[in-house]
C-alpha cells in the first residue's frame, strides 16, 4: 500500500465520479477502474467466488464474539466498551490485542488477516474501525483462496466513491492505494517518479508517492487538479498502460454485471470504456442493475434482492466478451 496519499488529487477525481454508471466522467468521455487494473496494480485474485455472503447485524455481532471469545453482552460493556461498536465492528488495535491474548494460533492468524484486510482493501472512514462483514470470508480458512478478493475490493471502492459524491460527505475510504495508482497509470499529468520493478510485482509498489502538505497547499493543489481535469483531452490519457494486450490473459475483466462485497452490489460494465481495451468507443448500452431494490424511508442505503443468475453469469467465463 502507498505510504502517502494525495487527498487533493483523489478529491478532484471524486468530483468526476458518477454512481449511476460507476465511471469517471471526463471532458473526452468516460473511464473506469477495471478488474484487470486491480490485477495489475495490486496483484490480488479477481477470479473466484463473488463475495456476496450476507448476515444480519445480530449474526455479525455474534460471529465477532465467537472470533474473540466474548459474549455479545461483553462486546458492549466492561473493558471492551471503547473498542466495540453496536454492530459488532471493532478497532484494529483492540482486535490485535485480543487475538494475542487468546493464545490460539488459528484465532490469532484470523484476527491478523481481519486487521490486514480492514486496513488495506476494505478501509472504513475512521481508518482503524473494522467492518464485521469482513469476518464472513475469514471464518473458514480453507476457503480463503476461493474468493475473488479483487472484485470485492473494487465493489467496495465503487460504493465508497458513490458515497463520497453525496452532499455533506467529507471523506473518502476504500482501497485508496488502488485509486491513486490507477490515476498514475492512466494520467501522465499526475504521475510522480517510478521505480523499476519485475513484471509480476504489484504496480502500486513502483510509484514513489511524495509526502504532501495539507491546509492551504492542499487547497491550491485541488484547484490546480480541477483545472487540469477540465482541460483534459483523450490524447492526455494512457488508455492501455499495461500494453495493448494487457487484458487478454484476464477474461474476467470483460464480465458485465454486478460485483459484490457482502451487502454491497455495484454495477460493472467495461463496454462503457472500450478505449481501455484498445478499441474505438461506441454508444454504450444501458447499465445492468439489480432487478429488485428499494430504499426504506428510514435509511440512506438500498436493500438489494439479488437474482440467482448473477453468480451463474460470473462463473461463465467463456461468456465474458465485448460484443
Amino acid at each position: 500500500m502507498m505510504q502517502h496519499l494525495d487527498m487533493a488529487l483523489l478529491s478532484a477525481f471524486v468530483e468526476r465520479w458518477r454512481p449511476d454508471t460507476n465511471t469517471f466522467h471526463m471532458p473526452f468521455g468516460e473511464i473506469l477502474i477495471l478488474l484487470h487494473d486491480v490485477h495489475h496494480i495490486l496483484r490480488i485474485p479477481i477470479d473466484g467466488e463473488l463475495m456476496g455472503d450476507e448476515a444480519s447485524p445480530d449474526t455479525l455481532k455474534s460471529d465477532m464474539g465467537g472470533l474473540v471469545r466474548l459474549s455479545v453482552d461483553a462486546q458492549v460493556g466492561g473493558k471492551w466498551k471503547s473498542k466495540w461498536y453496536d454492530n459488532g465492528a471493532m478497532h484494529a488495535e483492540g482486535l490485535l490485542v485480543r487475538g494475542g491474548e487468546l493464545k490460539i494460533k488459528e484465532m490469532e492468524v484470523q484476527c491478523y488477516l481481519f486487521v490486514l484486510l480492514g486496513s488495506t482493501l476494505f478501509v472504513d472512514k475512521s481508518r482503524d474501525r473494522l467492518r464485521p462483514a469482513i469476518n464472513l470470508f475469514l471464518k473458514d480458512h480453507r476457503r480463503l483462496t476461493d474468493y475473488a478478493w479483487g472484485a470485492g475490493a473494487l465493489a467496495y471502492l465503487y460504493r465508497q466513491l458513490g458515497v463520497a459524491t453525496r452532499a455533506g460527505s467529507k471523506s473518502l475510504c476504500g482501497c485508496l492505494t488502488l485509486l491513486q495508482a490507477w490515476i498514475y497509470e492512466y494520467f501522465p499529468l499526475f504521475r510522480p517518479s517510478q521505480l523499476p520493478q519485475s513484471p509480476d510485482a504489484p504496480r502500486a509498489s513502483s510509484w514513489i508517492s511524495p509526502r504532501l502538505r495539507g491546509g492551504d497547499e492542499a487547497r491550491q493543489r485541488l484547484a490546480r487538479y480541477r483545472q487540469l481535469l477540465d482541460e483534459l483531452s483523450a490524447d492526455d490519457v494512457t488508455w492501455t498502460p499495461y500494453g495493448r494486450d494487457g487484458h487478454t490473459d484476464i477474461p474476467r475483466s470483460l464480465y458485465t454485471g454486478p460485483i459484490h462485497f457482502s451487502d454491497i452490489a455495484e454495477g460493472y460494465d467495461p463496454a462503457r470504456c472500450l478505449r481501455q481495451f484498445g478499441y474505438r468507443q461506441i454508444i454504450p448500452r444501458a447499465m445492468t442493475v439489480p432487478h429488485d431494490q428499494y430504499r426504506p424511508a428510514s435509511s440512506s442505503s438500498y436493500i438489494v434482492f439479488r437474482d440467482p443468475w448473477v453468480n451463474q453469469l460470473w462463473d461463465n467465463v467463456a461468456a465474458h466478451r465485448l460484443d
